[in-house]
């Protein structure tokens, strides 16, 4: 069902085009980038597939493994949601199991004026799951 609404997006694209085709941007002035990948990345508990039923088996990732603490690795969406109250809503998996390079993971609104407003973060998953 998530995966047909407008506004989804499953990754499913070729490598450079998965920001045109998601409506998301990478971050000029972030530390390092956001990859899609079908695979695991960096080591043996990552997940070898992705969350979207079917035939889905891509997502985005990071590679923290060789980041230092406070590096940023940041996207962003091309389109603006309206102000609402229960209206707009972003729903995503994530997958984050515990080590010692996993950093924190946050969603951030931005205000009219550019002030960033934390929504949500989560530091690590305690399990090996989406």
């Amino acid at each position: 069902y998530y995966t047909s609404i407008p506004g989804s997006c499953n990754f499913e694209t070729q490598d450079e085009e998965w920001t045109t085709v998601c409506g998301l941007t990478q971050d000029t002035t972030d530390d390092f980038d956001w990859n899609i990948s079908n695979s695991a990345v960096t080591g043996q508990t990552d997940p070898h597939a992705d969350h979207t039923p079917g035939k889905g088996q891509r997502f985005l990732y990071v590679n923290s493994s060789a980041q230092k603490e406070g590096n940023r690795a940041r996207i962003t969406t091309t389109k603006f949601f309206p102000a609402s109250l229960g209206v707009c809503r972003v729903r995503f998996w994530f997958w984050m199991f515990a080590s010692r390079q996993t950093g924190v993971l946050k969603v951030y609104t931005v205000e009219e004026h550019g002030m960033d407003i934390l929504m949500w973060s989560s530091t690590r998953n305690e399990e090996n799951k989406w």
